[in-house]
């Protein structure tokens, strides 16, 4: 593949400034060059009227030339939120040139979604995030990280503040849809709440090869049409990942992670964390898959070999109430992601100084682990987590 900087990038992309001042469409305009790597199908969003690139956007840039590079090429829908530091500002710095050809995916941060949050602290979050977008609208609005108990319970996301809320927001024109996020234990269950009393038009949920269980979440949902978009897409595969029978093919097996989502047939779209200029080639490079060939199932199998007993699964409650000392064991692991795949060390160490100290996995030393008893995986659980105690409590 063809390195791609910020250089061949202005190079190729000349037309971009150019796009801007065509009329308003519903998918973006597409690259320059005819070899740049490109969305290559548009799929309905649920009912909400727009055709989104099956590849889109997540978080992770730092260069607004990277998002420049990524709506150029036909990415149209961006997925941000309060709680990713700086990235909405970051947004704003490039939206206003495509703001009608980009659907925009934000997120109020999850501690402000509780049992009492009232509708005007929601508006005035609403509207600091607008600013901060540097738009005047958001198409859809979501509460992030339901089905996550250490911010509550489904009585989060029962307060009617939060929909007279977006019953306001949408009078006043500041967001047209509604919907939710989620990788937590209890996603399933909430979700189905939100999805079985209209309250959601777009749900974006952790689902990847190895994940299991949330068909019927789906079917559900495009029962109602209210919109699918998968997240955490890439299990814990990266590109060190130390595996000998797929040394040189480690782009491909990556890209095998997407292309088994797109062949799937499960979502409208998914989302993938995006935070460079060959990032971002190398997925769109997968764009257009409907069917998962067989070199691709082959690097599945080889990836889920060897890190199947070292994932956790997002949606997966199975250990919630196993842990005689409750130490928040899916969260720890996610933070270890956070530092050992996402490269994000920082992040996944303040993360977890923020656990409770007798919640934190310190405790699983010496433990009988009656959390991998049932877990359906057959993770290594205690393994991963004093692990996890050991890495991120490094100062």
């Amino acid at each position: 593949m063809t390195k791609v900087t910020r250089r061949t990038f202005f190079q190729a992309s000349t037309a971009a400034a150019a796009g801007a001042a065509l009329p308003a469409a519903r998918a973006t305009d597409q690259p320059a060059q005819p070899n740049a790597p490109k969305i290559k199908r548009f799929k309905a969003l649920g009912k909400t009227g727009w055709k989104v690139g099956d590849i889109s956007g997540g978080s992770g840039q730092t260069d607004p030339g990277v998002l420049d590079y990524m709506f150029q090429a036909g990415i149209n829908l961006i997925d941000t939120g309060q709680q990713y530091g700086g990235h909405e500002e970051l947004v704003g710095k490039v939206l206003p040139k495509w703001r009608s050809k980009v659907f925009v995916l934000d997120k109020w941060d999850p501690p402000l979604i509780t049992a009492t949050v009232t509708k005007s602290a929601l508006l005035e979050s609403l509207d600091v995030s607008l600013k901060k977008l540097n738009t005047t609208y958001i198409d859809c609005m979501m509460l992030h990280s339901i089905g996550h108990p250490r911010y509550g319970g489904l009585e989060r996301i029962q307060n009617p503040a939060i929909y007279e809320a977006w019953d306001e927001a949408k009078k006043l024109g500041k967001i047209r849809f509604t919907g939710a996020s989620s990788h937590g234990v209890k996603m399933i269950e909430e979700m189905g709440w939100g999805i079985d009393n209209n309250r959601f038009d777009v749900i974006l949920i952790g689902s990847n090869f190895l994940t299991h269980g949330v068909e019927p979440l789906l079917k559900k949902a495009r029962a109602k049409g209210v919109a699918t978009i998968a997240m955490k897409t890439m299990t814990l595969y990266t590109s060190d990942l130390n595996i000998r029978a797929l040394q040189g093919q480690h782009t491909n097996a990556r890209q095998a992670c997407l292309k088994w989502v797109l062949a799937s047939g499960l979502f409208d779209t998914l989302v993938a964390r995006i935070p460079s200029y060959d990032t971002a080639a190398e997925y769109l490079a997968v764009s257009g898959t409907t069917k998962l060939a067989a070199p691709d199932r082959g690097r599945l199998d080889l990836v889920a070999e060897h890190i199947g007993r070292d994932y956790c699964r997002p949606g997966c409650g199975a250990c919630l109430d196993a842990c005689p000392q409750n130490v928040r064991v899916a969260d720890i692991l996610r933070y270890r992601m956070y530092f050992e795949n996402y490269r994000e060390q920082k992040l996944g160490i303040e993360k977890y100084r923020q656990v409770p100290a007798g919640q934190r996995a310190s405790a699983c030393e010496g433990c009988p682990a009656p959390c991998e008893a049932v877990c359906p995986y057959g993770v290594q659980i205690r393994r991963r987590l004093t692990g996890a105690h050991q890495m991120l409590s490094l100062v």
